[in-house]
């Protein structure tokens, strides 16, 4: 049996909403599995749970960068505290690293970091990282980042959400039906708003069948041990999975959510309208939780 700790009840509960007594139920039935006591909590309490999952406390903020449709980079720039990630120079440095990553194509953050700046040549990447730090007095991260290049019918579309202090960002790659129409100002109007509704709603798969099989039948376990929970009917239960699992559709899957803009609407059926279709996307949201997340470029001295 695992040794359940007061930081991992804490933890469970940061992230999940639920009391401590059931996070240490669920750490104890689950020993001590922490993603298993997730879904326990899930089955116990349903859509009670508050929305916390794969969050850290990260500070920072999203850039992005696109050049000529064609090619785009969207990066997470790490600091200590909200005030320095609030800082117009800290901001800057994310949108200059977007644009190193677009121009020089580095394979990772260790590659880029050895770069010589785009924006100041007599530098590396790493030492622009590190004139910040002298400037602002707190570890700064490079975290992580992603690169899309696109072809002659595809057209790049990028959106940061300034309200949220840039810690959202969104960069999606559209596909038009020839390389003339991804040129158009309509292409790309209909990206940003693409970009836009994935910044809010926060989709997890671009289709349906992206979502993998194993986290399709968790969702199906899940749904099932609600309405037992719940008291419906046998008979009734199997229909009742059905809807939820849709439900989940609709809520994780891209072009199965409502379009924010128009309600009347799905994004597949906006996309089909505008003549394109979604090639993939990214979303990076400042703190999230990322498995193997290029964490190098830290600058290790402490302010003094």
């Amino acid at each position: 049996m695992a040794d359940i700790t007061a930081a991992m009840v804490k933890e469970l509960r940061e992230r999940t909403g639920a009391g401590m007594m059931d996070c240490k139920t669920a750490l104890t039935q689950t020993n001590g599995d922490f993603e298993e006591a997730v879904v326990f909590l899930r089955k116990k309490f349903g859509n009670k749970l508050s929305d916390r999952q794969g969050r850290t406390t990260s500070e920072g903020v999203v850039a992005v960068w696109v050049l000529d449709r064609q090619d785009g980079a969207i990066v997470e720039l790490n600091s200590e505290t909200d005030f320095v990630a609030r800082n117009a120079d800290f901001k800057e440095m994310a949108r200059e690293l977007a644009e190193q990553v677009v121009r020089e194509k580095g394979h990772n953050v260790e590659t880029v970091l050895t770069q010589k700046s785009v924006v100041a040549p007599g530098s590396t990447v790493q030492e622009r990282l590190h004139d910040i730090f002298t400037r602002l007095r707190e570890n700064i991260v490079f975290r992580r980042f992603e690169l899309i290049s696109t072809d002659e019918k595809g057209s790049l579309s990028a959106y940061v959400h300034v309200p949220a202090n840039d810690k959202i960002g969104v960069l999606v790659e559209l596909e038009a039906a020839t390389a003339e129409a991804a040129k158009t100002e309509a292409v790309q109007t209909v990206g940003r708003e693409i970009a836009m509704q994935i910044a809010a709603a926060r989709p997890r798969y671009l289709r349906r069948e992206d979502v993998p099989a194993e986290v399709q039948e968790r969702e199906k376990d899940v749904a099932r041990a609600q309405a037992q929970n719940e008291g419906r009917p046998e008979a009734a239960i199997e229909k009742i999975v059905e809807g939820r699992l849709r439900k989940y559709y609709e809520e994780t899957v891209l072009v199965d959510q409502v379009y924010l803009r128009d309600p009347k609407k799905t994004v597949a059926q906006v996309l089909k309208d505008a003549g394109v279709s979604i090639r993939r996307f990214v979303r990076f949201e400042v703190g999230e939780q990322v498995t193997g997340a290029q964490t190098s470029g830290a600058i290790k001295e402490q302010a003094e």
